[in-house]
C-alpha cells in the first residue's frame, strides 16, 4: 500500500516537473524570438481594438513591439492559465477579475494571490515592460525606452532610433515636431505639448510660439507685448518690446 502511494506521488511530481521544464524552455525561446527591428512600427498595420470587439481589457501599446494596442482576453475561473507563466512571452490573456493563476494547478482560481497593486500609469507600465524584456541587461534591438515624468505619464519628448519627437501625456505622437537625436539636446517639446492641450480644451485667443522641434521660442508675446521666456514659456527678466519690434529683444 505504501509503495502504491509513493508511486502516485512520484508520478505526480514527475508530471509537474516536466510541465515546468517545458514552460522554462518555451520562455527562453520566446525571449529569443521577440526581436523588434528598427522602425518596426512603420511596417505594422494595427487592427482596430475597441471595447466592442475586445472581450476583456485594452492594453495601450501592448501589441507587437509596442506599435499597436492589444486586447487582453479574460480567462474564466477553472480554465487553464499555463500560458501566463511563460516569462518573456507577450501576454494576450489574464485571469478574469477576482481570480489569479495558481502555480500548482495552472488554472485560474478564486481570490488574489497577493494584494492587487494599483494599475501603473501608461508610461511607467511601458517602462516596466521594456526593462523586463531586457536580455542580461541589454535592451531588445529596436526597442524604445520611454521617458516618464514624476507622475508616471509620458514626458513631452521621446526618442526612438535616430529621431526624437513630441508626444501627449498618453504617449500618442504630436505630428510636425521632430529632431535628429544628435541635434536634440535643447529639445523640450513643452510648447508642442501645451499647444496641443490648449487646442483640445476648446479655448481660443492664446498664442504659442513653438520652434520646429516643439520647444518654446526664446521669446513670447501676450497681446501686443513680447518678452524673453524660458523653456516652459515663462517670462524671463523685465525686458519687453512691442510685437512689431520683437527682434530687438536680447534673449
Amino acid at each position: 500500500m505504501i509503495c502504491v502511494i509513493l508511486s502516485k506521488h512520484i508520478e505526480q511530481s514527475t508530471r509537474k516537473m516536466k510541465t515546468l521544464i517545458v514552460i522554462l524552455l518555451f520562455a527562453v525561446s520566446s525571449q529569443a524570438m521577440i526581436q523588434c527591428p528598427q522602425n518596426a512600427c512603420m511596417l505594422v498595420r494595427c487592427a482596430a481594438v475597441t471595447e466592442t470587439n475586445c472581450l476583456g481589457r485594452i492594453s495601450k501599446n501592448g501589441g507587437y513591439c509596442g506599435c499597436c494596442d492589444a486586447c487582453i482576453q479574460h480567462i474564466a475561473e477553472g480554465q487553464s492559465c499555463v500560458n501566463l507563466l511563460l516569462l518573456g512571452a507577450p501576454s494576450t490573456a489574464e485571469c478574469e477579475p477576482g481570480t489569479h493563476c495558481d502555480s500548482k494547478t495552472f488554472t485560474c482560481v478564486h481570490g488574489n494571490a497577493v494584494a492587487a497593486p494599483e494599475p501603473l500609469p501608461s508610461c511607467q507600465s511601458e517602462l516596466q515592460t521594456y526593462l523586463g524584456n531586457q536580455q542580461n541587461g541589454v535592451p531588445l534591438l529596436g526597442a524604445r525606452k520611454p521617458v516618464c515624468d514624476t507622475n508616471g505619464m509620458y514626458s513631452p519628448k521621446q526618442c526612438s532610433g535616430s529621431q526624437c519627437y513630441c508626444v501627449k501625456k498618453d504617449g500618442s505622437k504630436i505630428d510636425g515636431y521632430t529632431a535628429n537625436v544628435w541635434e536634440s539636446s535643447g529639445q523640450t517639446c513643452q510648447c508642442a505639448r501645451d499647444l496641443t492641450e490648449y487646442m483640445a480644451s476648446g479655448l481660443i485667443g492664446k498664442l504659442f510660439y513653438c520652434t520646429n522641434d516643439g520647444s518654446y521660442q526664446k521669446y513670447k508675446c501676450v497681446g501686443s507685448v513680447c518678452f524673453c521666456s524660458d523653456s516652459n514659456g515663462n517670462q524671463l527678466g523685465l525686458q519687453t518690446a512691442p510685437i512689431g519690434q520683437v527682434q530687438s529683444l536680447k534673449c
